[in-house]
């Protein structure tokens, strides 16, 4: 008989109450793997727990939802949470709808769970949403039922995100970065996490090892840094996999996860607060080094 899938904890997602794994697949290295690897990965990953991937329209110049799509075939697709990224970065009604109709394709699929805004890292992202009708494009796909709920992410300041939530739409989610390092600088566990929940979102965690910046850095253990996002208040905590054996590493964290209890995390935050003060590791908030150039382009801050 066919070995039982392995089961991780899972977690509410907000207010809806929808089951999520603890660990989310992040699909944006999977362009570098190719398309045998992306297959493997993504299998092994359902196999094992994994219920949420997440996965944008610029990744991988569109080989990834390609490959993607061929992975979720022969009964994997009912088996997840598909959170789509939108990389309409002028915030824009009709291209919002026009990647989404083209990522369904390459998806092979004719819903995904979550519309995620990629990328809300420039402070007139949050107006540019209202104004130029992306917002009201992620509304429409839910009206048609082609989208179950609304999400935004980004990883450049707090106060970007703060200023979209106060802006009172009922977001269903909202991704940030979490990690040891983020609570000590320009933190979005201390100002942006209980807010969103305070709001009855969900909170989607990101970029648990800090961009590489954990592993590269040694300035805590990487298994270590992952157990502590996954102790936080999280629906799930997306993680870029590129690889089967750093796959296997993050599910046997996942798998074996016991939280850490409050005085835990308050020492781990003590460990780093010296290195992680002026900013030096998280360099996707003070530089333009983890900005697609897409997004850059929108505002002017690169040339075609």
């Amino acid at each position: 008989m066919p070995k039982p899938p392995q089961v991780l904890e899972q977690r509410p997602l907000g207010r809806s109450g929808h089951p999520t794994s603890i660990l989310a697949l992040g699909t944006r290295r999977l362009a570098r793997a190719g398309q045998r690897a992306t297959i493997q990965i993504v299998r092994e990953a359902i196999d094992h727990g994994v219920t949420v991937i997440e996965t944008g329209h610029e990744y991988g110049d569109e080989r990834t939802e390609r490959w993607l799509g061929l992975a979720l075939r022969d009964g994997y697709r009912e088996r997840v949470t598909l959170i789509w990224q939108c990389c309409a970065h002028l915030r824009d009604y009709k291209t919002s709808m026009l990647q989404f109709d083209e990522s369904l394709k390459r998806l092979r699929t004719p819903v995904v769970e979550m519309w995620c805004f990629h990328d809300v890292i420039y402070d007139n992202d949050p107006d540019w949403m209202y104004e130029h009708g992306g917002l009201d494009a992620a509304q429409e796909a839910r009206d048609q039922k082609r989208v179950r709920f609304i999400a935004f992410s980004g990883h450049k300041s707090p106060h970007i995100h703060l200023k979209l939530l106060n802006r009172g739409f009922a977001w269903d989610a909202v991704a940030m970065p979490l990690n040891p390092l983020d609570a000590t600088f320009r933190s979005f566990e201390k100002q942006v996490l209980p807010e969103t929940i305070r709001r009855g979102a969900a909170v989607i965690g990101c970029k648990p090892m800090a961009g590489g910046a954990i592993p590269a850095s040694r300035v805590v253990n990487p298994e270590d840094a992952l157990r502590y996002s996954f102790s936080l208040p999280a629906s799930t905590l997306i993680c870029g996999m590129d690889s089967v054996a750093l796959l296997r590493k993050n599910l046997k964290v996942a798998a074996n996860f016991k939280p850490f209890h409050a005085g835990e995390m308050d020492a781990m935050r003590q460990r780093t607060r010296a290195a992680a003060g002026d900013g030096r590791y998280e360099r996707y908030k003070t530089t333009l080094e983890f900005d697609g150039i897409p997004g850059q382009m929108a505002h002017g801050f690169a040339k075609k």
